[in-house]
């Protein structure tokens, strides 16, 4: 509940306080930030990925690979657990847990993008970023024309209507973790710098297990 502080019109000698609400319409695009040590984690993880995953995915990116996903979850669990109270605040709904179907790192490099496109076979997608060259940023910074650039993340849903939110268009930093409705149409725009940029995508489905509490194994001690 809001409420707004209004100047009284000719006839009125006080001012009035006038209650309103909000309500949310569409999916939860949710956005958090990995602090240095997970993202360190991670790095370290996806430079252990060896099996080439681009056949499964939608990109125009030559090297994507598959990364552990319970090393994944172990290490993002967290901020799961602050997702988990945006689900309820968005829908209203308990978010008990959730299970990786798949996660795997995209080296995209000069030349290369990701075309507006939804995953399948999963509840929720994401996107964590790892790496964004300062040579990516300064071709940001100099770009001239409309749209939004060079190696930008665009979410999109439903077609443009007027008073309608419908798309989204961020510039992430690294650190940047974003979690969204495996249906949202997403995409990355290319960018012309001999650089690499790392990101980490993961899919999920909802499930009954509670991740997002450490159980216990047979010797008593927390296990994840």
């Amino acid at each position: 509940m809001k409420t707004v502080t209004t100047k009284g019109g000719e006839n009125l000698v006080k001012e009035e306080e006038i209650e309103y609400k909000i309500y949310h319409w569409g999916p939860l695009l949710f956005k958090t930030h990995v602090n240095d040590k997970d993202i360190k984690s991670l790095k370290k993880l996806c430079n252990a990925a060896t099996e080439n995953w681009s056949k499964n995915l939608a990109g125009i990116i030559k090297d994507e690979k598959l990364i552990d996903k319970t090393k994944y979850i172990n290490i993002v669990r967290p901020y799961f657990r602050a997702y988990q109270d945006a689900y309820k605040t968005w829908y209203g709904l308990h978010l008990k847990g959730v299970e990786v179907t798949a996660s795997w790192v995209n080296f995209m490099k000069k030349g290369e993008s990701n075309p507006p496109h939804i995953h399948h076979d999963c509840h929720l997608s994401s996107v964590l970023f790892l790496d964004i060259p300062d040579k990516i940023k300064q071709e940001q910074k100099n770009w001239k024309a409309t749209g939004s650039g060079p190696a930008a993340l665009s979410f999109f849903t439903g077609n443009p209507q007027n008073f309608h939110t419908n798309s989204f268009e961020f510039k992430p930093e690294v650190g940047d973790f974003f979690i969204f409705p495996w249906n949202l149409t997403h995409t990355v725009s290319t960018f012309r710098s001999n650089v690499t940029r790392v990101t980490v995508a993961a899919n999920f489905k909802i499930t009954d297990d509670n991740i997002f509490e450490k159980k216990k194994g047979q010797n008593g001690k927390a296990k994840t």
